[in-house]
Parts: C-alpha cells; sequence; structure tokens
C-alpha cells in the first residue's frame, strides 16, 4: 500500500476497522449529510387505506415539543438531538428498521394503523430545520461569514422541505381534513423560509402568506385553546414578512388580500339574520335549522332583576349553552370540509354571528349571577361575621367578574370592529374592574386585614367616575347593557357605604386597643418603640417553609467579544528572555572552566612536589 500522507494512512486504518467489525457507523440515516429519499410502497391494484382518517394535531404537537426541548432557550443543538433519540425510538416501536448493518432503504408503508407512522417524517422534518438553524445562528455569532456554512444551512432547510412535503402527501392519504390542512400550512412556513434564505423573496412572501391564512382559518374553526395558539402562530410569521415586503419594496403597512375587510353588503339571507352590518348566507340548511333553535331559546329568556337562585340561573342558561356548543361544533366541521379557499367570508360570518351570541349569552348569565350577588350584598353590615360570609362570600364575586372580563376580552376580538362597539365593551371592562376591586375589598376586610380593605376602597371611590357607559347596540349585546347600566348606577353608593364603614371600623379597632392597652397597664418605652418580644420581633421571623420564587432555567451565556480580542504581541519579550538565557550560560559556562582549571593546577603542584621530592 502506498501512502501519500498521515491522514491517508489515518483514513484507511478507521476503514478498515470499520469493515473489521461489520458495522457502519452510518447504519441509521445520518443527519448532517443528504438521505436517501422516503418512497411509499406501491399498494394493491384497488386497495386503499383500510382504517379510518387519522386525527393528527400536527402544529400543536410541533409546539410542545420544540418547548419541551431546548427551543424555549433557543437551544437548536438540543432539540435536534431530541429530534434524533425521537427517530431512532419511532424506528423501533414501528419496527421500520433499515438494515442492521450497512443502511438499507426501507419503502414507507402504504397502509398502517399507527398513526405515529406520520411522526416519522415529521420528526425528520423537525431536524433538518432545526441542524438549519443552528448554522444559521453560528454563522452569525462567528467574526466573519462562512459560506460553506452559510451553504450546508440552505441544504438543511431545503431537505426539511422535502421531508414536508412528504408528510403532506402522506396526510392527503391517510389523515382527515384538518390534519390535511396543518400539514399545507406547516409545509408553507418551511417553503417560506428556505426561499427566504436563498433570497427569493417574491415567492417566500408568497408562502409566507398562504401560511398565515390557513392558520387564521384554523383558528376560526377551532376550540378557544387551539384558537389562541393558531393566533399566536401567524402572528409569529410577521417578522418574516415584514423582511419580504422590504426586499421587495413593498410598503410595512401594505395589508394582503387575505386579511382585508370585506365590504358591507346587502343582506345575503332571506330571514334577515345580520352580523354587525352585513347580511348572512346559510349554505347548509341542518346548521340553519339548529341555529334558528337556538334563537328561540335565546327569545324565550327574560331578565329580572330580582334576585335569583344560582342554580335556577344555571339550569335556565345551561340549556342554551349547549345548543349553541353544538352549532358551532358543526359549523367548524363544514368550514374544514369547505376548506381555506372555498367560499371563506360566507362561513367566517356565520361563525362570528353563532360565537357573538353564544358569549352574549354567556355574559348575561354571569351577570345576572353578579347582580344576585349583589343584591345579597346589600342588607350586610359587617363582613367579618359568620352569618355574613354563609350569605354572601365575596371570593364568589371576584370569580363572576373574572369570567366577565373573559367574556367581554373574547367579543373585543371578534371580526368586523367598530369604534363605537370597542368604547363600550372597554366601558363593560372598566365596570367588572371596578367590581372585582369592590370584592377583593370585601375580602381582605373578612379575614380582619382591615387596612388594606380601606386602602382599596379609597382607591376604587376616587375613580368612580372615570367610566362612562353610552347608548346601548343591537342585539344579541343590547340585552346586556340594561344590567350594566344598574350595577354601574349602583357602584357609587356601595363602595361610599362599606368605605365610610370601613373607616369606622379602622377607628373602633384603633380606640378599642389604646382602651385595652390602659386597663392592661402596659406602657410603651419611650419614642413609641417597641418592647422587647413585640411586633418589632414578631416581624423579623421568617416564614416556614418559604415561598416559591421564578428562578431562570437554563440561562445562556454568549460572549460576542471573544472573537474580537487581538493577541498581544510578544517577540520582543521572547528576544529579550533569550538574550538573557545566553548571557547567563555564558557566564555559567565560565566559572565552570575556571573551576576545573584551578582543581587541575593545585593536582598537578601536588604531582610535581611528590615525584620532586623522591628524588
Amino acid at each position: 500500500l502506498k501512502l501519500s500522507s498521515r491522514e491517508t494512512f489515518v483514513e484507511s486504518c478507521v476503514l478498515s476497522h470499520v469493515g473489521c467489525c461489520g458495522r457502519s457507523p452510518t447504519a441509521s440515516m445520518p443527519e448532517d449529510e443528504d438521505e436517501p429519499e422516503l418512497v411509499i410502497a406501491e399498494p394493491a391494484e384497488g386497495a386503499g387505506p383500510t382504517h379510518e382518517p387519522f386525527s393528527f394535531n400536527l402544529l400543536s404537537t410541533v409546539q410542545s415539543q420544540q418547548s419541551s426541548n431546548g427551543l424555549r432557550h433557543n437551544d437548536h443543538l438540543r432539540y435536534r438531538q431530541y429530534c434524533s433519540r425521537r427517530l431512532r425510538r419511532l424506528y423501533n416501536v414501528l419496527k421500520f428498521k433499515h438494515g442492521k448493518g450497512r443502511y438499507k432503504q426501507a419503502p414507507f408503508p402504504a397502509d398502517f394503523t399507527d398513526v405515529r407512522f406520520l411522526e416519522v417524517p415529521l420528526a425528520s422534518a423537525e431536524r433538518a430545520w432545526s441542524y438549519g438553524v443552528q448554522l444559521k445562528a453560528d454563522n452569525a455569532n462567528a467574526a466573519s461569514v462562512n459560506a460553506q456554512w452559510r451553504h450546508h444551512s440552505i441544504n438543511r432547510f431545503g431537505k426539511a422541505v422535502k421531508w414536508a412535503k412528504f408528510l403532506e402527501q402522506v396526510c392527503k392519504i391517510h389523515a382527515d381534513q384538518r390534519t390535511q390542512m396543518e400539514a399545507e400550512a406547516y409545509t408553507a412556513y418551511l417553503e417560506g423560509v428556505y426561499l427566504a434564505e436563498k433570497e427569493d423573496w417574491k415567492e417566500a412572501h408568497g408562502k409566507i402568506v398562504r401560511c398565515r391564512k390557513v392558520c387564521e382559518y384554523l383558528s376560526l374553526a377551532s376550540g378557544p385553546n387551539e384558537s389562541a395558539f393558531l393566533k399566536a402562530k401567524a402572528s409569529e410569521l410577521e417578522p418574516l414578512l415584514r423582511e419580504c415586503k422590504y426586499n421587495l419594496g413593498l410598503p410595512a403597512d401594505d395589508d394582503d388580500e387575505d386579511k382585508k375587510p370585506a365590504a358591507a353588503s346587502a343582506p345575503r339571507d332571506a330571514l334577515g339574520l345580520r352580523y354587525r352590518g352585513q347580511g348572512l348566507a346559510i349554505p347548509s340548511d341542518r346548521i340553519k335549522d339548529k341555529l334558528f333553535k337556538c334563537l328561540e331559546f335565546v327569545s324565550d329568556v327574560k331578565v329580572t332583576t330580582e334576585v335569583q337562585e344560582g342554580n335556577a340561573v344555571i339550569e335556565k342558561y345551561g340549556k342554551i349553552s349547549v345548543e349553541f356548543g353544538d352549532v358551532m361544533k358543526d359549523i367548524h366541521g363544514e368550514m374544514i370540509k369547505v376548506g381555506a379557499d372555498g367560499q371563506t367570508s360566507e362561513w367566517k360570518m356565520l361563525e362570528a354571528f353563532a360565537r357573538q351570541h353564544s358569549l352574549s349569552m354567556n355574559l348575561e348569565r354571569n351577570l345576572v349571577l353578579l347582580w344576585n350577588h349583589l343584591l345579597k350584598l346589600e342588607p350586610l353590615e359587617d363582613m367579618s361575621t359568620t352569618e355574613a360570609r354563609r350569605s354572601c362570600k365575596p371570593e364568589e364575586g371576584m370569580r363572576f367578574c373574572d369570567m366577565l372580563k373573559s367574556d367581554l376580552e373574547g367579543l373585543t376580538e371578534m371580526p368586523e370592529p367598530s369604534e363605537k362597539i370597542s368604547s363600550l365593551l372597554t366601558a363593560y371592562v372598566a365596570i367588572v374592574v371596578n367590581c372585582r376591586c369592590l370584592f377583593l375589598a370585601l375580602c381582605y376586610t373578612s379575614f380582619g386585614k382591615v387596612l388594606e380593605g380601606a386602602a382599596l376602597l379609597d382607591m376604587l371611590h376616587a375613580r368612580m367616575d372615570d367610566a362612562s357607559l353610552g347608548e346601548g347596540l343591537d342585539d344579541p349585546l343590547g340585552r346586556l347593557h340594561p344590567l350594566f347600566e344598574l350595577i354601574y348606577e349602583g357602584m357609587p353608593t356601595r363602595v361610599a357605604k362599606w368605605r365610610c364603614r370601613g373607616l369606622a371600623q379602622m377607628c373602633s379597632g384603633s380606640k378599642a386597643k389604646a382602651k385595652s392597652l390602659e386597663v392592661g397597664g402596659e406602657q410603651r418605652p419611650p419614642g413609641g418603640a417597641q418592647r422587647p418580644g413585640g411586633l418589632a420581633d414578631a416581624k423579623s421571623f421568617a416564614a416556614f417553609p418559604p415561598s416559591f420564587r421564578d428562578i431562570p432555567c437554563k440561562p445562556l451565556l454568549f460572549d460576542l467579544a471573544f472573537p474580537l480580542i487581538v493577541q498581544p504581541d510578544i517577540e520582543a519579550l521572547l528576544l529579550q528572555t533569550r538574550g538573557k538565557s545566553d548571557e547567563s550560560q555564558k557566564g555559567l559556562l565560565g566559572k565552570v572552566a575556571g573551576g576545573v582549571g584551578a582543581v587541575a593546577g593545585g593536582l598537578g603542584s601536588r604531582l610535581s612536589g611528590l615525584w620532586g621530592g623522591r628524588k
């Protein structure tokens, strides 16, 4: 074997060791090289999937895995390692192996009954994407841009796009319509990132806009939790959209066609259903029947200002809430079937109409419960007694206020807002916040914290004139206005009454304390200081066990100035040290030679004297 260098020899030794052991270090798919393309096995003629379409929450799964494995701290290396381990576990549990030694390509099964097969291309796409982001971040933190790293990161993003397209292809065969739309949004996002890295801004802008459109459409056709997550996902695309618009020369405030509000149109439904001035069209007769049934239930409910039992109120409005929940599920199902490219405007208006009625009825129920609680509060004079807390608990009022605030925030996020609706909803929120402050002050008072309760009531009394109510709106929001007016008009009297009671309780408490000190014969030291062992010492005691506090989780430190540090020039110091060492060596050799000469001279004189004496 003729070797040209030491590196060639080492490489040949490593290859020979691998060949002797019979195991390849790349028996599994390598994560830093181009993997072979996955292909779907050819199904039998006329044979389709033997299972029902899978329902796989793709976007929420990706979000939970990313936040749990490093991306909360932008640690893409840790997330890439997690994806590799996840992929290995999936291969083992699904028995989707690729050879025992050398890598052997295995076709993706044409039919399967385990939904985890959909996670194989997803984990591969996430691994390639995280590797690309890691290389991009390392290149940005380096002292100079490395063209090889940039090329490698672009290749990784391209590999992530290929895996995402494969995932979308598999979902079209084995998954339901919603999963297909989530796979489409995921693929569009990765394609937008890949094209932006290649500086193809026009195509990248189109892909990101498509991803945002699908995410917003899915947020409308989802429940409250998933809707909030998808809206946040759509808002995360704004920085990338601004970058594309900047490079394309488009104005930053130039909105896209899919986000422009539709113009007001004439009523399209023969029965006159309108949502904030726009006519509604209901394509499905089944949904129309259910919706009108719900509206009949709403019209049968009458609001009264008398005290009602809480269970009766909940039962009365509970039936309406269940009916509206069924209608919303049917509307969301039809929206998913139609897709983001169908009659989206009609379904969006219909969904907003049903959601507004549902939230309005929830608001009305909570308002009735809050009004009943305020009426129970009227005959009470002292909240610290057991009888008072048995008839009216302040913490229940706080809970009603929290539910009202949550429902009002949901109404503010409805489509087609107007200045009049926004201002009135803001006034409603201010009234609810004032009610909550009142109940919080009563909670402090009932537990003996009179000073805190008096401070809250004093602040609340000072801001009573800040909120103002205007005219009411059309139904269903118009049903809420009379109840809010009742609460608003009675709040100044209630706050002033409980504020005076709190101040009187503070004065009586201080007088009783002073009298008890006089009767007991206790005297304070001069200057009003506490006696030893009193409250001053008690305040120094620490609570045990200590309360929980937030601590930073795995902080990351990046030394960005380290590559810019210039090494000092030490050549002059080396020359000086070398000169001194040479001189010291010369002096040492001279001393040694002189000493050897002296010793030799002394020995010679003695030997000559010895031989001369013998003669």
